[in-house]
Parts: C-alpha cells; structure tokens; sequence
C-alpha cells in the first residue's frame, strides 16, 4: 500500500520535471553543427521563425502548466511516507514555481515596454476586472495631492486672499443666462440646481464602482438633457447626440489645489467643450470646495495653463500639460507676486444636488485650506469633460501624439493615427475621429 502511494505522488513530478527541461537542440551532434545537407549560417529564414515560434508556444505551455504541477506535487507531498520524500517534493516546488514567476515577471515587464499602454497587462486587468479602475484612481489620486501639496509651496498671499473671498450660489446666476462653451470662450460659468438627479447619479456611481457601466451611462444622459438649456455653442443650442463624454471622476477630497484650466484638452485642438461638477455629498465642515478664479491675463488663444510657485517666490504661469511633473510644464509668463497675477476669486457654495457648468477656458481651484489645517475632505463630487462633436458630423478633432498617460489617451492616440494612415492624411497634427458618446468616459477603461 505504501509502494502504491510513492508511485502515485512520484509520477506527476517527474513527468511534468521531464516536461519543463530544455528542449535539446536537433542540430546539434552532427560534424559541422548543422542539419546535413543544410551549411552553417544558411538555415531558411521561414525554418528559423518556425523554430522560434514553436519554441515559445512551448514555453508558454510549460508555465500554463506550472499550476497543475504545483496541485499535483503538493497532493504527492500529503501521500508521501516519508518527511525526506515530502521535503524534496517541496523544494522541486517551489523551484519551478520561482522559475514561472520570473518567467511571468519578465513577459510582464517587456510587454509594457513595447505594447500600447491600452493593450498592456494592466489593461487587460482592468478590462477584465473592471472594479480594479477605481483602486487605481483613488490611488492617483491620493498621490498627486499629496505631491501637490508637499511638494509645491502654496504663496502665502493667496491663502490670505481665499480667506477674504466672497461665496456664491445658486441664487447668484440668471437661471436664463446660458454659459458660452465654443473653444475661444473664456471664463463663463454657471451654477445650477439639479437635485432631481440627485439619487439616481449616487446610486449609478455605486454600481458603476461595481463594474456596471449601465446605469451611470442613463443617468449622466438625464442630467445633460436638463443641463443642454443652460448651454450654447456660437449661440447655438446643443443636442445631445454632439457630445462625447470624457475623463469621470467621482473620487472624495479637494484633489488638486493649484489655479488651472484643466491640461487633457490639448489632445482636443479647436474643440468645442465644457466642464460639469455636481456635488454628490458635501464636506462635515466649513470649506474644502471649489474657487473659481478670474483675470484679465487669461485669452481666448490659451493653452490649459497653471500657477504655480517658484523656488524664489516668483509665480509662473506655464503650460498645463497635465504630465507627471510639475517642473517640465513650459513657462508662459512670471510675476513678481500672486497679486501681480491680477487673479480674482469666488468660494462656490454648493451643496448636494448643485451642479457647476463651466468652459474649458475657465480658472478653478480646489479648496487648500481643510489639508492645510490637517483636516480630511469628505466632500464628493461627479466631475466630466463633454467633448462636443464637430457640427453636423460624428467626430471630434484629435491632436494623435498626445502623451499616453493613461489607457484612454492611449487608445485615443493610435486610433487617431491610424486613421490617418488609412485615409494617407498628410498633415497628421489634427485628426477628426468619429468617437461614440461614452467610449472615453473612463480614462482606466478604453473601450477595445
């Protein structure tokens, strides 16, 4: 019975040991190292990718098999009669296990180097495992405040001039006004209740968290349907077929205390557009919302720009490309002071249900003063960039060599360029790609 056992465990082992060792090579033990008949140097070219094919289809299998191996392996460990024998079962384990796992490591690390950031393992993750993208986003998130903040002086003038702003609210705007959102538009914004969708978008952001993209699609179409009469374009009104969805966000916190425009509308040149941010929960304590900043300094022609602090005390304006680092954004202008800037601020006082309506071209701050203070910003807000279509058709215009900082712009990208190709595009700095409404709404989630 025990000679039974042994032979049960032992024949898994050794068939899948047999089964992981190299391959020997056919060539070899022959005089000149070469098939006969075939010289040294001259193997056919289809022979040798054959044999290359082959042999990484049967590497693949092997760590595909590694798995089963290790099942298998550790029943034969129970079986075992002996500790010798379990012992030396195990270490064959954990050997071909490291083995795999480096194996697997290594197919990582190189496919990310040379795949799209859209097409790489992490992507393929979050395709599969769609409730991964929000780990992910609160992680960014959490990182760049906290870079932010620890790594950019905020000018001590501007707190003092953030004390001293006025609020406004809902009550303060002409419900019959509506907010300008051509390209050229400059600092128009609008707040409005829309506590009817107040529900609903909470309960769509639950699921959508979950992985369900549903909901959150009908619920983000009910509010554009009640925002579009607040809106126009060349004094036009907008349907909703002309908009295109991009980059949401729903995470908790005053994410970035910094006066900007927002940078992801540079892979979108000329492009009609807005902003929407609509209070979901708002903070326990006083603060921790939104500023909205005005100057004269601000131009119809500006790229997405930032204030930032320099190690002197000077203030820079420079090019928001929205990258990983502050200190590669190209500088615009320089001012002696944050005063010198001439920028002007409103507190947003909003709570559950108001929602923000604002052009690309307008200035916005979050709120510094709770992380200052040491205090946690509860407050929650869902904010989306509408990219509005080129008029009369079904595309937006792409800038197709925008970075790749996230799997979306990725993927914006190489459609783009491939569609110039297809259609030998000649001039390839603005592509009109037809994009469908809720394709970038995830900047996690491309939709390949």
């Amino acid at each position: 019975m025990v000679r039974r056992s042994k032979e049960i465990g032992a024949a898994p082992a050794s068939r899948v040991a047999s089964e992981l060792a190299p391959t020997p090579d056919p060539t070899r033990g022959s005089a000149n190292g070469s098939p006969k008949g075939i010289p040294r140097g001259s193997a056919s070219p289809n022979t040798n990718y054959c044999q290359y094919l082959g042999s990484l289809v049967t590497k693949l299998d092997h760590v595909a098999r590694v798995p089963i191996f290790i099942v298998e392996s550790a029943a034969s460990c129970v079986l075992s009669s002996s500790k010798t024998e379990q012992t030396a079962r195990l270490k064959c384990v954990s050997s071909k296990y490291a083995k795999a796992t480096l194996v697997l490591i290594g197919l990582v690390v190189i496919s990310t180097c040379v795949l799209p950031m859209h097409q790489t393992p992490l992507a393929i993750l979050i395709k599969l495992f769609p409730t991964k993208s929000n780990q992910l986003r609160r992680f960014y998130t959490k990182v760049a405040n906290q870079n932010i903040i620890s790594g950019v002086p905020l000018p001590l003038d501007l707190l003092s001039q953030l004390d001293a702003t006025p609020n406004i609210s809902v009550k303060d705007f002409d419900a019959n006004k509506p907010v300008d959102v051509s390209s050229d538009a400059v600092g128009q914004y609008k707040l409005i209740n829309a506590t009817a969708h107040l529900w609903s978008l909470r309960k769509a952001v639950d699921l959508h968290e979950t992985g369900q993209s549903a909901p959150i699609f009908k619920a983000l179409d009910s509010l554009l349907i009640s925002l579009l009469p607040h809106i126009r374009r060349d004094q036009l009104s907008v349907a909703l077929q002309e908009l295109v969805y991009f980059d949401m966000f729903y995470e908790r916190g005053a994410y970035f205390p910094l006066v900007h425009t927002d940078g992801n509308w540079l892979q979108f040149p000329g492009a009609d557009g807005f902003q929407v941010w609509y209070m979901m929960e708002e903070n326990d304590n006083d603060g921790g919302n939104m500023f909205m900043a005005h100057t004269n300094d601000l131009h119809k022609d500006d790229l997405p720009v930032i204030y930032v602090q320099s190690d002197d005390g000077t203030i820079m304006k420079r090019i928001n490309d929205f990258d990983r680092s502050l200190d590669n954004d190209i500088p615009v202008k320089t001012f002696s002071s944050f005063n010198e800037t001439g920028l002007e601020f409103r507190y947003l006082d909003m709570h559950a249900g108001d929602c923000l309506i604002f052009s690309k071209r307008t200035l916005h701050v979050s709120d510094p003063r709770p992380f200052l203070a040491g205090l946690s910003v509860k407050r929650r807000a869902l904010n989306v960039r509408i990219v509005l279509r080129d008029k009369g058709k079904d595309t937006i215009p792409v800038f197709p060599f925008y970075q790749n900082l996230f799997p979306v712009h990725s993927w914006l990208k190489h459609k783009a360029q491939k569609q110039a190709r297809d259609t030998k595009q000649i001039v390839k700095n603005i592509v009109h790609v037809p994009i469908s409404r809720f394709d970038m709404l995830d900047l996690f989630r491309p939709p390949w």
